[in-house]
């Protein structure tokens, strides 16, 4: 299959060398720069068995997105609709667009960028930290997760299936919003935390002081997915599950404010508490922890030098 990333970010970067030991990769990067090094020498993945080096293609221009089967958009959230909008009128008619993205309205922004292309919601649980110069450490090889698009070809089910050629595991769903909350739930209750303190997410989710906020956090997101009618099951336990499976993980909201980049917090802590207002629903933590880490950015933007969203 001929699959299209965008984003050259620690996920685009862990999709893209994985799905290329079975498929034709095309990593479209918002830098010049960071193109010519990819393409130059390829994508090195940490963190396994031993490090290695994968060939990839990759380019800043969307044309060559023009004979792409599926695409993933690997962007930061508050990037989706500026890193899509180049590829709207370039993309095939059959290409199947899939957000694999932290947050709960990216394929909505996604569908909007390109309305003539099919676009589903997805989520991974690959965990992965930026090395730099097209360098990544696995920490975590997560499921991947498409809803159901069998309108054409591809299918979500032939996305899927790349997937798994490629050695990555993957499902196509029904009904794609429980999964999409619960990821946003994990990343409420572990991201702020680990951006604020510094801390691994195996490190909030045992710590004496942060594990409770953490706790709360949780309950607070899943009040509001209820409120959505989503239910969350047991938020604590799915919280503490997918903190072990990623424990030495520095979460990307963390490794954002190390970077100088922004962060997504907005589309994360800021998601739930504007359903939650919708609702009538107190969330004051989450609320909380949405203005500490805006605060944060703030000092941290100064101080960046931009790398990929």
């Amino acid at each position: 299959m001929k699959i299209g990333i965008v984003g050259a970010g620690a996920i685009g970067l862990t999709l893209g060398a994985a799905l290329a030991k079975a498929h034709d990769v095309l990593v479209l990067a918002r830098r010049a720069a960071t193109a010519e090094l990819l393409a130059r020498d390829g994508i090195t993945v940490a963190g396994e068995a031993e490090a290695k080096q994968v060939r990839v293609h990759a380019t800043i221009e969307p044309e060559r997105f023009a004979d792409r089967d599926a695409v993933l958009v690997a962007v930061k959230a508050y990037a989706t609709a500026d890193s899509l909008a180049p590829l709207r009128g370039v993309l095939p008619a059959h290409a199947l667009v899939a957000s694999v993205q932290n947050g709960i309205d990216n394929a909505a922004h996604a569908r909007a960028a390109l309305p003539e292309n099919r676009v589903i919601a997805g989520s991974t649980m690959q965990g992965a930290i930026s090395l730099g110069e097209g360098r990544v450490r696995v920490v975590n090889r997560g499921e991947t997760t498409f809803a159901r698009d069998d309108r054409a070809l591809p299918t979500s089910f032939d996305l899927a299936h790349a997937f798994i050629e490629a050695g990555l595991e993957a499902r196509v769903v029904d009904d794609v919003e429980p999964v999409l909350w619960r990821k946003l739930l994990v990343n409420a209750a572990l991201n702020p935390l680990g951006a604020l303190a510094a801390r691994t997410n195996g490190a909030v989710a045992t710590d004496p002081d942060l594990a409770p906020l953490a706790e709360i956090l949780a309950a607070e997101a899943a009040a509001v997915a209820a409120s959505e009618g989503v239910e969350a099951g047991d938020p604590w336990g799915t919280v503490e599950a997918a903190a072990r499976a990623s424990a030495a993980n520095r979460n990307s909201m963390l490794q954002d404010l190390d970077a100088g980049r922004p962060t997504e917090i907005d589309a994360i802590s800021g998601a739930i508490l504007r359903r939650a207002r919708a609702h009538g629903i107190a969330v004051p933590l989450t609320e909380t922890m949405l203005r500490l880490v805006r605060g944060r950015e703030r000092s941290a933007l100064r101080a960046g030098h931009g790398d990929e969203p």
